[in-house]
């Protein structure tokens, strides 16, 4: 979750102003990406390799997983230092789209516990 501080006693205005200087901020990233990078490390075929005898194992390997919907998950093997790269980038990029959303909803939350509309009026 974001690292915002309780919402009860910050001003209206100041809620207001927060949430208008995120949604001015707000850009899509390029390269978002809704997915996990994962290091793995694994025992190759070879009966007689040292990976299964007590020996470290190969890699590490880099796997990119997304989840999709009724349990579905995909897999793909990164296998450059630049796919990697974007990867880790994309990944992070998405984690900060997420955390500028987290802001804004509770702060919409608050709003609307206050009884106050989500959209300002005019001036």
């Amino acid at each position: 979750m974001s690292r915002i501080q309780p919402l009860q006693r910050t001003s209206t205005l100041a809620l207001r102003q927060r949430k208008a200087r995120l949604l001015l901020s707000f850009a899509l990233p390029p390269q978002i990406l809704h997915a996990s990078l994962v290091e793995r490390f694994l025992k190759c075929g070879k009966a007689k390799c040292h990976c299964h005898t007590g020996g470290p194992k190969h890699g590490p390997f880099f796997y990119l997983h997304r989840c999709f919907a009724k349990g579905q998950m995909q897999s793909l093997l990164l296998k450059s230092p630049t796919q990697i790269d974007q990867a880790r980038q994309s990944v992070a990029a998405y984690a900060q789209v997420q955390q500028v959303l987290d802001e804004i909803s509770q702060i919409n939350h608050e709003l609307l516990r206050r009884g106050e509309p989500l959209l300002a009026a005019p001036t």
